[in-house]
């Protein structure tokens, strides 16, 4: 067996620091950039300002056999409390632009949601009313088709731009991207990086638009933990049912472990009450897996991806 040589931080960070358009922060606290408010350090922290740079990350982690661990925009992510060895790279906001083409828009992986559906209300172009309150990238929107109201990327992606696991760029066009719920072509291909990709719309009257997006606001204002610090909802929904309201008949609302609990506004959503750890909110995951599948029969699956070092999969079922 060939022999692992251990990850040097300190050579790797002196040779990605020749990268241009590419910032590398030192054993940076993980919990300062996810939603969770939780994680442990990451031994290098990059953040790339161009898809060049991003592409030359990949390539050269690819040939020096470094470990790297993409986050994008870090919203639907668990990271371990003991942190991520290696690189780590966080895509938004450093990468992030947006081009308009007639009625598409072209969107840097790093572009937050809400900029790319308030950018696409002021052009007059629909479509992305659903995607106003989405706290994830453009890049993580399309990695796990992200979608709400009746509306997914699947609807709107048209093309979207990566670099493989050999660090060499690529293109997908349509169906090629294999949409399906909660899952894309890069769901089968994990080592591939979304770079960009362009979404098609449609010209409306902006007041439509403006209103649409109103009132989707108001729904989450009124039954979601906006203010919470959490990975948004935390399972997918499973076929005929809906996850919060199987939570709730479990008795789990409002359930705490620690300082980690479910939301007694919307069952759907597991928050850190302030101070958890990772290891509080992951045993939350599996204690209303554990509760829904005993009362229910039915096996929920979680949205929120685990990342960082692991004693074990704390989501295991």
């Amino acid at each position: 067996m060939k022999e692992v040589t251990p990850f040097d931080a300190a050579g790797a960070g002196r040779k990605l620091e020749q990268i241009t358009g590419l910032s590398v922060l030192r054993d940076q606290p993980l919990c300062r950039w996810t939603n969770f408010r939780v994680g442990g350090p990451a031994d290098l922290l990059v953040l790339p300002s161009t898809k060049e740079s991003l592409v030359e990350l990949k390539g050269l982690a690819s040939r020096e056999q470094w470990p790297l661990t993409v986050l994008g925009r870090a919203t639907n992510v668990l990271v371990s409390d003991r942190g991520i060895r290696g690189i780590t790279a966080i895509l938004s906001p450093s990468l992030g632009g947006i081009r308009c083409l007639d009625d598409t828009l072209v969107c840097l992986a790093g572009t937050p949601l809400y900029e790319i559906a308030a950018q696409a209300a002021r052009l007059g172009l629909s479509g992305l009313e659903f995607a106003c309150g989405i706290p994830g990238s453009a890049g993580g929107a399309v990695l796990m088709n992200a979608g709400a109201y009746d509306g997914s990327m699947a609807d709107l992606v048209i093309r979207t731009e990566f670099v493989d696991a050999r660090g060499e760029t690529g293109e997908l066009a349509g169906d090629a991207h294999d949409f399906s719920y909660r899952h894309s072509y890069f769901s089968d291909h994990p080592d591939s990086v979304i770079l960009e990709t362009e979404f098609r719309l449609k010209r409306a009257p902006a007041d439509a638009i403006y209103g649409r997006m109103a009132d989707f606001a108001r729904r989450r204002y009124l039954t979601q933990p906006l203010a919470a610090q959490s990975a948004g909802s935390a399972f997918r929904r499973p076929e005929g049912h809906f996850a919060g309201k199987l939570i709730s008949d479990a008795g789990m609302k409002g359930y705490r472990r620690g300082r980690a609990g479910v939301s007694d506004m919307h069952a759907g959503f597991i928050v850190n009450l302030g101070g958890a750890t990772a290891k509080e909110i992951a045993q939350v995951f599996a204690d209303v897996r554990r509760a829904v599948f005993d009362m229910e029969g039915v096996l929920l699956m979680p949205e929120v991806r685990l990342a960082g070092e692991w004693e074990s999969d704390p989501l295991a079922f």
